[in-house]
């Protein structure tokens, strides 16, 4: 693709950029494994280390070029090097580690997954933490996975480190096939997990590393190449193996072109072989035995219930089941009493509660749910079903012996209880009135620390509901906590403890801490499990759709007069506003902040199982997608311009700065210096011919005589080329190579100089002239 005789800083240029189109289409490939939108925080990666990578090789090569010129030119040097670009040196790699590990830690080592651009010595800590989560997902979940930080981590992460080892291979040390070898790693989970790679990252993969093997191989043949006297023979066929490798390159391309369009054709193959690594079921069970330190997997989109209501308006969350017993890490269930047959009229409540407003009739149809529990209201309801069903007071739970299936209806008449800050702001305190198990705190090694953060946080707050408030407020604070479905690993063994430090989790976690802060502080409090109110369906808007991804945990915090009352930690992005009792400034919901939500990172197909509850829509401001994508494409499009124009103006000014290589080479300058002042010789001009047609087409041209001392150069060197070309010396020995190369370069600086001198002196002359 590139002659030979290509300067070296050039030449490596154009294999690290080889190497970085190389990289982010392999890349690239992935974004079908790992879900989107953390491409983009890649693709500034690659490019940001491939520019430092570029810049780096070019300031070093340029100066090995000018401390061997100078060598060559007879002046003492300290320390001699050769003119190779940079190649053996290794502070490309070093400076390109050095930005990549602080891009990644920058993008991925923040406090709660958020970007920092001055990392300290905690973001090594969290990168590690993230690592550790990438770990996780990669033995319990199936392909595509939700792109979070920690994916995205080892994506670009992983994308960063080939890049820096084929870099060193392809223009370190000179080997592009080691370096092509290197790229295909990228490949190895599509081919893996989808038994295919998409023909867009294949054709250019291929393209870019055919490209880059056309590059001449170790610098000792690079400089053979260079010393050698090669005739313009030589040259010609440089230029049509330059041809055959692009047109080799392009016919591949369009072969990958055509064999994708066919192979998309073909009947049953477009849906590759993902299905076989994914979860395709659409039926969802909640969990009982929650892990605090469980990442949140992959949620069925499947609907799970459909309900309408005569109010036209949701009743609220829709709870299953209720938990009591925590142990520090996990949630347990347990088995209770399997409670008693009720009447379709009976108010199922475990506490007695008043409403004057008028009730809400709620008809459900059972879909892709499998629970041997109905959803219910969590305010005051009577509930009609077929079957066999039991009321368990203790957990507020309507039990049965068999699981629901496609289909099944059952009906609720939900009675909505007076709340309001002022009612539970005048409630006595709670603790007494419940079960014990409702205010057991695990003794864990912070216990006193969570307890004496539970003090802090409510100050000088008089009455439990103005302490719960100010828990609520605490944690959905989103300048302290962020959403985020991959739960950090344990660093102390105290679940709770740990994601007050880190400040990240789901649902649960926010859940579970407020809940346990609350008991500190001697308020009954236990976990609800069930579903968000979903959303009005497409098809019918006054029928509502839910989803697996709406299931959801929350605290519920026990009021003498008014019952187990939920609260809401987890942040709004994810749950909406409040309910309207648990905002006391306003009396009503608060604001929802706009965000990016889960359905971004899921509704690319996500179909696995809900096996954990958690919050609807997610998002999450990790590190693998904040920001706006166009700007970073802007940002990337920008780098790689600086890149491409800095590079051409080093190889510009080492062109002319260096002495020529051989005759050819200073004859071209000359020609090329000619053809800026406007002079052109025809293509058929001999080298005996042209000091002549210079001298006539300069005159012609300028009005003056071309200067003798120029055209006596230009003779010179037509004498020395038509020795290289006709008469060239078999293996001259080094002094004589030594001695013309310096004859070379002093004619080409006397010719080039002059020509500019006079064509300066010409201009002025004209001015004058028509003064």
């Amino acid at each position: 693709m590139i002659p030979a005789r290509t300067p070296a800083t050039t030449r490596l240029a154009v294999a690290t950029a080889l190497v970085v189109v190389a990289v982010l289409a392999s890349m690239l490939a992935l974004r079908h494994l790992v879900l989107p939108p953390w491409p983009a925080v890649g693709v500034t990666g690659v490019l940001l280390v491939g520019a430092t990578l570029a810049l780096t090789r070019g300031i070093i090569g340029g100066h090995r070029a000018r401390v061997a010129a100078a060598a060559r030119a007879g002046v003492a040097v300290r320390r001699p090097t050769a003119d190779d670009g940079g190649t053996a040196s290794a502070w490309p790699t070093l400076v390109g580690t050095a930005v990549a590990l602080w891009y990644l830690l920058a993008r991925f080592g923040g406090l709660g997954g958020a970007t920092d651009w001055f990392v300290g010595p905690s973001s090594f800590g969290r990168l590690v933490d993230q690592l550790g989560l990438a770990g996780e997902v990669i033995r319990g979940e199936v392909a595509p996975v939700v792109g979070t930080p920690p994916m995205a981590l080892l994506c670009v992460g992983g994308s960063l480190a080939v890049l820096l080892i084929a870099d060193a291979l392809a223009a370190g040390a000179r080997h592009p096939l080691l370096a092509s070898g290197t790229v295909l790693v990228l490949w190895f989970p599509p081919l893996v997990l989808m038994y295919a790679v998409p023909w867009t990252s294949f054709a250019v993969t291929v393209v870019a590393l055919l490209l880059g093997l056309t590059l001449d191989g170790p610098p000792g043949a690079r400089r053979a190449l260079r010393d050698a006297a090669v005739g313009a023979q030589v040259r010609r066929a440089e230029g049509r193996r330059a041809v055959r490798t692009t047109a080799t390159a392009a016919g591949i391309t369009v072969v990958a072109l055509v064999a994708s369009t066919a192979a998309a054709g073909v009947q049953g193959t477009g849906g590759g072989w993902t299905g076989l690594f994914t979860t395709p079921s659409r039926t969802a069970r909640l969990a009982d035995d929650l892990d605090m330190y469980r990442s949140l997997s992959a949620r069925s989109g499947a609907v799970v219930l459909r309900y309408t209501t005569s109010t036209g308006n949701d009743v609220g969350p829709l709870r299953l089941l209720t938990l009591a017993s925590f142990d520090g890490r996990h949630w347990d269930g347990g088995r209770g009493p399997d409670g008693d047959e009720f009447a379709p009229d009976a108010l199922l409540f475990p506490a007695e509660a008043s409403s004057s407003a008028e009730p809400a009739h709620v008809e459900l149809t059972v879909e892709a749910m499998r629970e041997q529990r109905l959803p219910v209201a969590t305010e005051p309801r009577t509930v009609q079903a077929d079957g066999t069903w039991r009321y368990v007071p203790d957990r507020d739970e309507v039990v049965g012996d068999d699981a629901t299936q496609d289909g099944d209806t059952f009906t609720m008449d939900v009675h909505p209880r007076e709340l309001s800050p002022e009612i539970l702001r005048t409630a006595a305190p709670g603790a007494g009135e419940v079960d014990d198990a409702y205010l057991a705190v695990p003794r864990t090694e912070h216990a006193d620390d969570i307890a004496a953060l539970a003090r802090d946080i409510v100050g000088g707050a008089l009455t439990d509901y103005d302490r719960a408030v100010a828990l609520q407020r605490y944690l959905r604070d989103p300048s302290r906590f962020t959403y985020e479905p991959q739960v950090p690993p344990s660093r102390t063994g105290d679940a709770v403890w740990d994601f007050l430090e880190q400040r990240q989790g789901y649902c649960v976690q926010f859940a579970t801490s407020m809940m346990l802060l609350a008991r500190t502080l001697g308020i009954p409090a236990r976990l609800g499990v069930g579903y968000l109110p979903g959303d009005p369906s497409d098809d019918d808007p006054d029928v509502r759709e839910v989803t697996g991804r709406d299931s959801h945990a929350w605290p519920e915090l026990f009021f003498p007069g008014s019952g187990w009352v939920r609260f809401e930690p987890t942040p709004a992005v994810q749950t909406g506003p409040v309910p309207a009792y648990a905002n006391p400034l306003t009396g009503g919901p608060a604001p929802v902040p706009t965000m990016p939500t889960e359905e971004d990172f899921l509704r690319q197909g996500a179909t696995g199982p809900a096996v954990l509850p958690s919050a609807s829509p997610t998002g999450g401001a990790g590190g693998a997608g904040g920001g706006d994508t166009t700007e970073r494409w802007l940002v990337g499009a920008g780098v790689l311009l600086l890149l491409g124009a800095g590079l051409t103006a080093l190889a510009l000014r080492r062109r002319s700065a260096r002495p020529p290589a051989d005759a050819e080479e200073a004859w071209s300058r000359v020609v090329g210096t000619l053809t800026t002042t406007g002079i052109a010789l025809p293509p058929a001009t001999t080298p005996r011919r042209a000091p002549g047609e210079a001298a006539t087409a300069w005159e012609a041209h300028t009005g003056s005589e071309l200067p003798w001392g120029v055209r006596d150069g230009i003779s010179a060197l037509a004498q020395e080329l038509e020795v290289e070309r006709y008469a060239a010396l078999v293996d001259p020995d080094d002094d004589a190579r030594t001695q013309r190369l310096d004859r070379l370069a002093r004619l080409t600086r006397e010719v080039t100089s002059g020509l500019t001198a006079a064509r300066r002196s010409a201009a002025r002359q004209k001015v004058g002239a028509r003064r």
